[in-house]
Parts: structure tokens; sequence; C-alpha cells
């Protein structure tokens, strides 16, 4: 008699009431600040559990695993994942990323770095303008295959693989070749066609909402671009379970095996742990196939923009599948499913007060050293929180830091944090830690309380991020 893959493994199938509960809770926060939670519960042979299942969202980097399929059917009719991208795309002859492979891009291996607020900026941009912007000396932070650096870019130059192999464009190629094979009627890139869509929303240091700027389709939509709904995602993740449940039904070149195909590790992350469980997390081709000691094999990826935020998770040993998209920038849309399949676990356990507080050991990588120019930027962009220079601003700023906060309103927070502490004296070189080539932090000592055994152990820092020309594009303060 057959057995379902969640009867013939020893893992704890969580309880759905408690997963449900816990993503109608967190509908609920999301509300009071002005947005609306979309999310699905699905469990294969039976009815969804879904709140906005047919509402279009942004789905932001989830928009990988249709890239990493569009790019797998390629390497079945005979793309070599190894080549050099210059042999590929032979105007990137001469630059830094030019011995970069597909393999590492597809894996987050080719030694660029987390480029998130920018690439989420400049989805429009043309071939010709990314062409360039690489021309203009984009700088790795560590050696290829060396360790995990999620960047987008490598991303943006799979798009143009495609179309490079194929001669049509990435989003037409992707929806005649990924989209309409699956069935995903409600999933696209153009805004234009959702009237629908859900709008983004900006939440600004006070908590005011302010409408999200959309961003067009080019060059940077295979990293973040497709918007689709609840019910669609629960489709595209039920079609990777098949896959895996059915492989040996599937030629080596047809879609479902590229699925599966793409669901194995490659690279790993690192390895989280709490009291009652470990759970390795690892990238493989546009999805984070990890191992949990609870459930087996876990396959997910996260998304995040300016408005949305969102995460897909299945669960192939149980048959499992939760889906969740927010409408505020960067909503935690993981934490949320984190959290809702801990309260389904604790509740399945008879420990429905259980919480899991997660340690995590990251993979150590080595880095290019710091060049004095990245480190003086770092210095520079943290002495704005001492003194605003509009002048310095315009000179260091990327794209996306003026659309991300308002100028306005970052002086504003920067005073507020530089009064909060007593700030007065402009930070200097030894204040730095450059913690990779494009990233850096000026450790400020808390001169708030007037008991000094108290704030000789609290610290304040101004971390600086650079985009890959090495121009600033965040800096965060955390006190």
């Amino acid at each position: 008699m057959p057995v379902s893959r969640g009867d013939s493994v020893p893992f704890t199938h969580p309880d759905i009431q408690a997963i449900v509960g816990r993503l109608e809770t967190a509908a609920d926060a999301l509300a009071q600040q002005g947005g609306t939670l979309a999310w699905g519960v699905f469990r294969r042979g039976e009815t969804a559990i879904a709140a906005n299942g047919d509402v279009p969202y942004r789905i932001a980097s989830m928009t990988k695993s249709f890239t990493a399929a569009a790019i797998g059917l390629l390497a079945a009719d005979g793309l070599d994942l190894d080549s050099p991208l210059d042999r590929i795309i032979p105007e990137l002859a001469g630059t830094s990323i030019a011995d970069r492979t597909c393999r590492q891009a597809l894996t987050m291996g080719t030694g660029f770095t987390k480029d998130d607020p920018w690439a989420d900026r400049v989805e429009a941009m043309t071939r010709t303008e990314l062409i360039d912007y690489v021309k203009r000396g984009a700088i790795p932070i560590a050696p290829a295959d060396t360790g995990y650096e999620y960047s987008n870019l490598g991303y943006a130059l799979l798009g143009l693989v495609t179309e490079s192999v194929t001669g049509k464009s990435f989003i037409e190629f992707v929806t005649a070749e990924v989209l309409h094979p699956i069935g995903l009627s409600r999933t696209g890139f153009d805004v234009a066609d959702f009237p629908d869509l859900m709008s983004g929303i900006r939440i600004d240091r006070n908590g005011e909402g302010h409408p999200a700027e959309l961003t067009g389709p080019g060059v940077f939509s295979p990293i973040g671009g497709v918007i689709s709904t609840v019910n669609d995602i629960g489709t595209w993740m039920n079609a990777h379970m098949d896959a895996l449940e059915h492989l040996d039904a599937y030629a080596p070149g047809a879609l479902p095996r590229i699925l599966t195909d793409n669901q194995q590790s490659h690279r790993l992350v690192e390895v989280q742990r709490s009291e009652h469980h470990a759970e390795s997390v690892n990238y493989g081709f546009g999805l984070q196939p990890r191992l949990d000691s609870r459930f087996g094999r876990v396959v997910c990826h996260s998304g995040g923009y300016p408005g949305y935020g969102s995460h897909m998770r299945w669960f192939p040993e149980m048959g499992l599948s939760i889906v969740v998209f927010g409408n505020t920038t960067y909503y935690p849309a993981e934490s949320t499913v984190r959290d809702a399949i801990d309260a389904g676990w604790a509740a399945a356990t008879g420990d429905p007060g259980l919480r899991l507080t997660r340690t995590s050991t990251s993979v150590p990588a080595p880095h290019h050293q710091v060049a004095p120019a990245q480190s003086a930027t770092v210095l520079r962009a943290a002495n704005l929180v001492i003194e605003f220079e509009e002048s310095v601003a315009e000179e260091l700023f990327t794209i996306n830091m003026d659309l991300d906060e308002p100028r306005a309103e970052r002086r504003e927070r920067f005073d507020a944090w530089r009064d909060e502490l007593q700030l007065t004296q402009p930070f200097t070189a030894d204040d730095v830690t450059m913690t990779t080539p494009l990233k850096g932090t000026v450790t400020v000592p808390d001169s708030r309380s007037g008991d000094e055994t108290d704030s000789a152990d609290t610290t304040a820092t101004i971390t600086v991020s650079l985009d890959h020309l090495g121009e600033v594009q965040t800096i965060s303060l955390s006190s």
C-alpha cells in the first residue's frame, strides 16, 4: 500500500490551526500600521487556507526562483554554467566580473557584496546602463567561490545571459517558458498589467505611512521584479514538491526536473540552533534549501522591496507550504513565517507556550583587503551623523538613499540620535572598523548614563554599507 512522504519519515507535523492563528495575529499587527497581510497555508490534497489570496503583491527576491528556472532551461539546452560570463556577454570583457560564471551567480558565490538597497531602486536600468556601470569598476569583496555573499548583481547579469542566449527579452522568455507552463495566470513583471496591485507603504520614523514608489521592468527585473498572488505562489511551491516526488517521471531537460535541481544545496550559509532544534541554511539555485531536525527538508526564499516584503517556504516531507506577503518596506515576512511554524511545532509537541531562541554560526569567508578610499568613505558617511553636509551627501549617496528616506527625514533622525548620545566630536579613522571592503562600523561609547559601570558595557554603532562602486547605499544607526 503506498504511503505519503509525511507518513514515511519520523518528523513532527506542525499544528495547522496554531500556524493560522499566528498568521492572523501578524495580520492584525500589520493592519495597525496601515498595512495589509496576504498569506496562504497549503496542505497537499486539502483545501487551502488563505487571506487575500488573489490580491497581487510585489514578491521581490522570491523572483530569483523564476530566474534560476529560466537558466536551468538554458543549461538543459546546452548553456555551460561554468563558462565565464564574458564568453556569453562579450561586453563584460575586461571587467571585474568577467571571469565569474552563471553557477557562481546562481549560488551567490561571485564575491560581489549585498546590494539590496541600491539594486531595489534600479530595476528599470537598461542593458547598456548596467554594462557601463560594471565597467566603471565594480568592486568584489572576495574571490569567487570562497564564501556566500548575497548579491543581486549576479542575478541581473543572468537576465542578460538569458537575452544573449535566446535572442528574446528575459521577461518574454520567463513568461513563455516558466510562468505559462506552470499555469501562473496572475504572475508577471509589469505593474501596468496589475491595476489591483496592493499598494506599497513606506513607514517613516514617526510611524506615518507614505506611498512607496513603483519601479518599471528593466535589466534588474530578474532580481525581484515579479508580481504575483498568494494562490499563484501556492501553485509554484506545489510544482516544486511535485518535482521532488515524481522525479523519475520527467526527462532531464523538463521544467520539473529543473525545479528539482534548483532545490539542491550548493553553498552553506549558516547553521542555526535552539535548545530544541538544529537547522542548516544553504543556497541552491534561486532558492534556500535547509535541513531542519524537526521537519526534514525545507526550501524557502524571502523578498524585500520598497513597499513590500515576502517569504515562501515548503516542507516536502510534510506536503506543507506557506507564503506571506506584507505591503510595508522590507516587511519581515520570513520571521512571520518562522514564528508561525515554531508555534505550530510547539502546539504539536504539547507545549504551545514554548518559544525558540535561536543562535547562528555563519560560514567564515575571506575578504579582499580594504582600500583607503573605501574606509575614508565610511568615515565621511558616519560623520554626516555629527554634522550633515549637503555637499558630502551629494557626493557620496547612491540613487537609493533619498528615495529610501527623504533627506529632511534622514537629517531629523541623525540629529535625534546624535543628541540622545550627546555626540559633539567628529569620528576619526581610528573609530572605523571595516568588516568587508564595502562595509564599516563606527562604535560609539554610550554617554547617556551617569553610571560609568552601565555606560561602559553599552555601545551604539553607525554601520555604513557601500555599493559596488564604493558609494554609500545605507547608513544604519543602532543604540
